[in-house]
């Protein structure tokens, strides 16, 4: 079973490692956090592994006006957001991985037709250290 103080624990652990560069000022200012973690069940035995995919802070979304029309500047700023797009980068980048032949990934093939699956006892987890606003998720996709 996942416990929520563990995973929380690891997010917030996995956060503190970064540089300071960009994270709120501590007493003067907050930010949301949000993580996605991989999570591996062992089918032998009652073992789970977590594991930090992606995290994301910020609460920001920028105006029209600072908005590029090249597509070069990242508008939507939201700890989820962010979260979600680190997350579906690693994806691709393990989903490459199988495609190569890297043997231990994440994804298996299901048949000759380039279909591939989640290997058995994969799923991820969505933390977040403040309930998301629904809209900011699917305005994301």
């Amino acid at each position: 079973m996942i416990n929520a103080d563990e995973v929380a624990e690891l997010c917030y652990e996995r956060f503190r490692r970064l540089p300071r560069r960009g994270k709120p000022e501590s007493g003067r200012e907050w930010s949301l956090l949000a993580a996605v973690l991989r999570i591996t069940r062992s089918p032998k035995c009652d073992s789970v592994e977590m594991e930090v995919v992606s995290l994301g802070t910020g609460t920001k979304c920028i105006g029209k006006a600072a908005m590029s029309p090249a597509g070069d500047v990242l508008n939507d700023s939201h700890a989820e957001v962010i979260a979600r797009r680190g997350c579906i980068r690693y994806l691709i980048q393990e989903l490459h991985g199988a495609v190569s032949g890297r043997c231990n990934s994440l994804f298996r093939q299901v048949d000759q037709r380039g279909k591939w699956r989640l290997q058995p006892g994969v799923s991820f987890l969505l933390f977040t250290s403040h309930t998301p606003s629904t809209e900011k998720l699917l305005k994301s996709r």
